[in-house]
Order: structure tokens, then C-alpha cells, then sequence
């Protein structure tokens, strides 16, 4: 399909918002939701530029033409209809960020792990939304074959990375989903942002807060 499941929505631009990008790429764009998304979070609200002279680099690569419309110009630099692995094995263009949203599952296992890597070699990190074990079963989508669902994957395969972020969902089906964060850079993304998108911590430092705000109302 061209768009895909939304209850990881606000955790991957929370992500996204810390890491502040400069440059990304979105593997997969479809509908284009990341694209605006992360224009939207990163420079309408981040920079309150509503000009639309971007400050930001956001590329694209789709495979499928016909999910390309005119609006997409609008939100990304560039669009480049072709097969994402083979433009990431051609590219000399190096990113901050490259997005992965719902695509790994569509190449089979051994070219996915090589799309994994040779991204991790064009980025300094790398966002993965995946849907996980059984169930997921996917055949051609308005007749794109490259919607069809190829390789299965589970938790274990992205723990391999020793740099990684791992936050599971459940989407309306109560079928399992992932959002992975994968760097190869110096920055230890547990120590760095793990504490953050914990969900007791973010409910304590919220309540914290909310005690603040009212000790000082008392004064």
C-alpha cells in the first residue's frame, strides 16, 4: 500500500525531532507521509518556515510511479523512481537520517540485510518501521507487485546491531510492528535517547513537572 499503519506516528517524530536532521531520505515514500511529516515537525514547527523554501534536504526514492504526485514536489527536493537498493549501491549522496517506513519487508531477506547495511554506510542513522512475525501476509497492491510482502521478520534480527533503539507496537489487528534505530556513529543511542522514550520516565518527569508548576502556583 502506499501508506501504512499510524500508531508509531508520534514516537517516530519525537525521534526524529531529537536526532534534527539536516539531510534524510525516505526509502519507500508512497503517499509521501514522511516526507510532509518531517517537514512539517522539522521546519514548520521547528523553524516556523512556512515559505517553502526549505532549509533542510529531503530526498525520496519510490519505485512505483503512480504513487508520484504533484504534492510531492512540494515537500521533497528530490524524487528518485527506482528500485532502492540499486540506488543506494549507486549513490554518492551521504544523509544524516534515511527513513525506512514499512519497506524492508518487500525484498527478500538476503537483499534486505544488504539495503540495511549499505544504508548504515550512506547515513549516520538509519529508522526502520517493520511489521514482525506471522500474520502479515501481503500480495500485490493496485497492481504493484513490489507491494508484495517477501521476507519475515522478528525482534532478533535487528538485536544484532549493537547500536539500536527497539520500540514495539501494536497495530488495529493487535499484530506486532517495530520502529528500529540503527547508527554506526559514536553516539551510544540508549545512553543518548533510551532514557527518554521510556514511558515510565517520560510519566514521571511529566508528573514531576505538574509538582513544580504547582509548588510555584502556591507562592
Amino acid at each position: 500500500m502506499s501508506t501504512s499503519n499510524w500508531q508509531n506516528i508520534s514516537y517516530n517524530i519525537d525521534l526524529v525531532k531529537k536526532l534534527d536532521p539536516k539531510s534524510i531520505l525516505d526509502i519507500g515514500v508512497g503517499f509521501g507521509r514522511w516526507g510532509i511529516l518531517f517537514r512539517e515537525f522539522l521546519e514548520v514547527w521547528g523553524d516556523n518556515n512556512i515559505s517553502g523554501k526549505w532549509k533542510r534536504r529531503v530526498d525520496g526514492v519510490e519505485i512505483f510511479p503512480d504513487y508520484i504526485k504533484p504534492y510531492h514536489k512540494y515537500f521533497y527536493d528530490s524524487i528518485f523512481i527506482e528500485d532502492a537498493l540499486g540506488f543506494i549501491k549507486k549513490t554518492r549522496n551521504r544523509y544524516d537520517l534515511i527513513n525506512c517506513g514499512d519497506v524492508i519487508e518487500h525484498f527478500d531477506k538476503k537483499k534486505a540485510v544488504e539495503l540495511i547495511n549499505l544504508c548504515l554506510e550512506r547515513s549516520d542513522y538509519l529508522l526502520i518501521n517493520i511489521p514482525v512475525g506471522d500474520n502479515w501476509e501481503q500480495g500485490a497492491v493496485h497492481n504493484n507487485e513490489y507491494e508484495r510482502h517477501r521476507s519475515r521478520w522478528s525482534k532478533s534480527d535487528f538485536t544484532i546491531y549493537n547500536n539500536c533503539l527497539i520500540k514495539e507496537f501494536k497495530d488495529i489487528e493487535l499484530r506486532d510492528f517495530l520502529v528500529v534505530l540503527i547508527s554506526n556513529g559514536k553516539i551510544d543511542l540508549k545512553k543518548a535517547y533510551g532514557k527518554y522514550f521510556n514511558v515510565k520516565n517520560v510519566m514521571k518527569n511529566k508528573l514531576g513537572l505538574e509538582k513544580l508548576v504547582a509548588k510555584i502556583e502556591k507562592k
